[in-house]
């Protein structure tokens, strides 16, 4: 159940963050005419740039439960008012004051979102790519099946614990 709701929280997050930094909606943009070559080392930086990401977005997520939690709610009530708010066919009971705290956690979010832009471009700047050559590896990699294995197996590596040049 904690899982669930936590992939709930996910999901939020990547939608507010793709509305943020626009990085991950640039990634999910149509990547027709796509031109790119990508160079080993470029791919190993975009793998490198991912995972901080990856790991920024945890920290990121970790903050918002805790504002969540702070503001009297608990994750998954309001995961359920915010599904309502982006469907609005969808119902939820929830109290005068558990909307009040879920808009007052959504503004608090917002305001967040420059510096959390400015975080992500600063996570891809340190890892040797700018954030225009990050979206357009991002696209090249999505166009290219062959680019998206050599990627999967960069980080499958890192991850393993073994090291490339």
């Amino acid at each position: 159940m904690l899982k669930s709701v936590k992939v709930n929280l996910v999901l939020l997050l990547t939608v507010v963050c793709a509305s943020i930094s626009g990085v991950n909606a640039q990634i999910q943009a149509p990547a027709q005419n796509v031109a790119t070559d990508v160079s080993e080392q470029e791919l190993s930086n975009f793998a490198d740039a991912y995972q901080a990401i990856q790991v920024e977005n945890q920290k990121i997520q970790e903050k918002m439960e805790a504002m969540i939690e702070e503001s009297g709610l608990n994750v998954e009530k309001f995961q359920k008012i915010q599904n309502s708010k982006m469907n609005p066919d969808a119902e939820v009971e929830a109290t005068e004051e558990e909307l009040t705290a879920h808009q007052t956690v959504m503004t608090k979010i917002q305001a967040m979102q420059p510096e959390l832009q400015s975080q992500m471009e600063t996570v891809i700047k340190n890892k040797g790519l700018s954030l225009e050559r990050y979206q357009e590896v991002a696209s090249a990699i999505q166009a290219d099946a062959s680019l998206q294995q050599k990627l999967q197996a960069i980080i499958m590596k890192q991850q393993t614990g073994g090291s490339e040049g």
